[in-house]
């Protein structure tokens, strides 16, 4: 009888369904580019700033210039506590009307400001925007940003300038409603300059004199 081989019956699984492509992302416009180039830099880490459309690095704060805003901090630091206010270092000023913004040494805002994104708040929900100036951005500070905060409706914005001789600390306020982009007016209509040591008042909400001679150390 001749033997029969018997041979075991494979059974192969189905192939699995191919998943159908992706539709591709739509791409971003420029304006889109912009912001989240800006984005991705400040999640690294960096001070990205948007002037002109232009997403401008900024270097970072010094120590002296550091010390210099926590100093302030201190000074204001009741006031934040009766008010529920906010302070903020890494939070940006939009600046209308295009996608611009600012991103101050320190900000400060009611609990709740007026947001225009999760990135900036609209400037006429700050109570006080500072830069404290640095030899790298002095120029900044002084010519480009108070027309920016202006626009932008901050009431009160404070340069601390240790780079002059002597140190001096300036508020502006009364900003002016109807500035354009390049507008060569003077962006705010009350400017109170004094030097280190002299008082500084700062006008409501705030209601406090300032000593700047704690700011400077």
């Amino acid at each position: 009888m001749p033997l029969v081989e018997h041979r075991r019956r494979v059974t192969h699984p189905a192939p699995s369904p191919v998943p159908p492509p992706e539709p591709p992302e739509e791409p971003l416009d420029a304006e889109a580019e912009i912001q989240q180039l800006c984005r991705e830099l400040n999640d690294a880490g960096y001070t990205a700033e948007i002037s002109w459309g232009h997403v401008v690095v900024s270097p970072w704060t010094n120590i002296p210039g550091a010390d210099m805003v926590d100093s302030l901090a201190d000074l204001l630091y009741p006031l934040k506590l009766a008010n529920g206010w906010r302070f903020h270092q890494n939070v940006a000023v939009h600046i209308p009307p295009l996608l611009d913004h600012r991103i101050p040494d320190l900000m400060v805002t009611s609990r709740s400001p007026d947001r225009y994104d999760d990135m900036r708040v609209h400037g006429h929900g700050t109570l006080l925007v500072v830069e404290v100036c640095s030899p790298g951005t002095r120029m900044v500070d002084w010519h480009e940003k108070p027309l920016d905060y202006a626009r932008a409706g901050v009431p009160l914005y404070l340069i601390v300038d240790p780079v002059t001789d002597p140190p001096t600390m300036t508020l502006m306020s009364a900003p002016v409603a109807d500035l354009a982009v390049d507008d060569e007016r003077q962006p705010y209509r009350e400017i109170v300059m004094v030097e280190a040591g002299q008082p500084l008042e700062l006008p409501e909400p705030f209601g406090v004199k300032l000593d700047t001679s704690a700011v400077f150390g």
